[in-house]
Formats: structure tokens, sequence, C-alpha cells
């Protein structure tokens, strides 16, 4: 405990170093060459200081031993090993499909429902307690009670991602919803739309860019949930081989399926980035 708050104390002594004699400013643009030159040059200190602690041909040589963190030689070593014995290209697959198909179940309940009940005062008020009950209750509970309610079978583990994702997104379609300017509202009141009319042309609309948003979001987040819903008996996807490498105590393979998760979680990031800013050109860079 107090080697982590003199962590913290530290880390934080040092961010106020930097922003302070680093001459930064609130707010402030900087290029894209600076911007990449300072993502690397953390990813370079990281691997630095990943190689430092690791590096030794013995593990008596070594600030920390293998089984606690391998060496960045030892995480790239993994990879064939996990493609050619464990099958990770059909891992990445099987929860691909599985976060995928939990997430647009969830997609299609959550952005309905949302929009009907920023929409509507008396839905809201109905379903009040689903939203308090999503705000409040961890997401680990879905577990055993997707265990209980489908056993250890594939409606288990996309059950469980729907509700994550579902739970994760409701209140961000709802406050979406909500951010629409009442002068939107007004003046297509004015010009004598209905009310499912100021629902489909002006609230969707206007708040869809923010939507298409929290889906990213969203969606990226369900990658670092598949774990939770490999975690039992999954016998396949990428939760499942972390859970093998774990009983076997091959920690380097661990780090390697954490590392293809993040990767695959920043790529689909990146589609979607693309995807709004072709959707949405008036908001610019997202």
């Amino acid at each position: 405990m107090i080697t982590f708050l003199l962590l913290t104390l530290v880390t934080t002594a040092l961010l106020m170093l930097m922003a302070r004699f680093g001459r930064m400013t609130v707010r402030q643009d900087i290029s894209p060459n600076a911007t990449a030159a300072l993502t690397g040059g953390f990813v370079l200190l990281v691997m630095l200081g990943w190689w430092y602690v690791t590096h030794g041909a013995r593990i008596e040589d070594r600030m920390l031993a293998p089984l606690i963190l391998p060496s960045p030689a030892e995480v790239l070593m993994a990879f064939p090993r996990l493609h050619f014995e464990q099958a990770l290209v059909y891992s990445v697959l099987v929860s691909f499909v599985r976060v995928t198909v939990g997430f647009t179940l969830a997609a299609l309940l959550a952005v309905t429902l949302g929009v009907c009940m920023a929409a509507f005062t008396p839905l809201a008020a109905f379903f009040k307690p689903l939203a308090l009950a999503s705000a409040y209750v961890p997401i680990i509970v879905f577990i055993p009670l997707t265990l209980a309610w489908w056993g250890t079978t594939e409606t288990q583990k996309i059950g469980f991602l729907f509700i994550a994702c579902f739970v994760a997104l409701l209140p961000l379609v709802v406050k979406a919803i909500d951010d629409v300017s009442a002068a939107y509202l007004d003046v297509a009141m004015t010009k004598g739309a209905t009310q499912w009319q100021l629902v489909r042309y002006v609230l969707v609309p206007v708040a869809m860019a923010d939507i298409w948003d929290h889906l990213r979001g969203v969606y990226g987040v369900g990658w670092g949930w598949i774990i939770l819903a490999e975690v039992v008996n999954a016998q396949k996807g990428l939760g499942y081989l972390i859970s093998v490498s774990e009983r076997r105590g091959n920690t380097a393979a661990m780090f390697a399926v954490v590392i293809v998760i993040v990767a695959i979680a920043v790529l689909c990031d990146k589609l979607w980035r693309r995807s709004g800013m072709w959707l949405f050109p008036y908001r610019g860079k997202g």
C-alpha cells in the first residue's frame, strides 16, 4: 500500500513539473508530427523500461522474474506457438463474432429504448429503475447470473456481452438525446411537425453523431469484457487462451493475447472513427 501511495505521489509530482516547466498552455494546438513524436516517445520509454527490468540471460540476473513479467522477446516468441499450437487466428475470429453479435443486439435495443426514454417523459419514468440498475450494478455480477440462466453455452457468452454493452450504452444514448437543444424542436413544431416527426427528423439526426461516438466507445470496451465472457468453459476464443496460459504459468502467452486484444480494439476504433468522419463530415476530426 505504501509503495502504491509513493508511486502515485511521484507520478503526480512529475506530471505537474512537466506541465509547469514544459511551457504548456491549456488546450494548446500541436502539429500531427509533434503528436506522433510524443506518442512514439512514450511507447519508446515503456519499451526501454520493460527491457531493462526483464533483461538477463538467467532469472537471477533479472529485476523481475519471467513469471511476473516476461521480456519483450519472450512475448514475441509466444506468438508462433499460439498460432500453430492453439489456433490463435481462429480464436480471434470466434471472439470477434461474440463481441460483434452481443454488441449489435445491445445497440439495437439501447438506441431504440434510449431515444424513446429521452423523447417521452412517461417512458423515462417507467424505465427509470432499469436505468438506475444499469448505472450501479457491477458488470461482474452478470457472470454468475448468465451462467445460471444459460449455463456454459454460447448463448451465455453472447448474452453477457449483450447485457454489458446495453448497460453501458443506454445512459449514453439518453444523454445524447437530452443534449439536443430545444430550439430545434421549437422550429420544427412551428412548421407543424408531429411528435414522431420530431423524433425521426429532429432528435435522432441531431444526436446521431454523438450516439455514433458512444457506439464506438462501447464496442471498444466490449473487447475488454471478452475475457470475462470467455472465462468459464469457453473451449475457444481469446479469453480461453488467456485462461489456459494462466493455468500453465505461461505469462508470455498471456501478454501476447492481451496485445492481440488491444490491437484489435484499436483497429476497430480507427475504423469506427473513419466511418464517423465519412457519415458526419461536419464534425471534423473525431
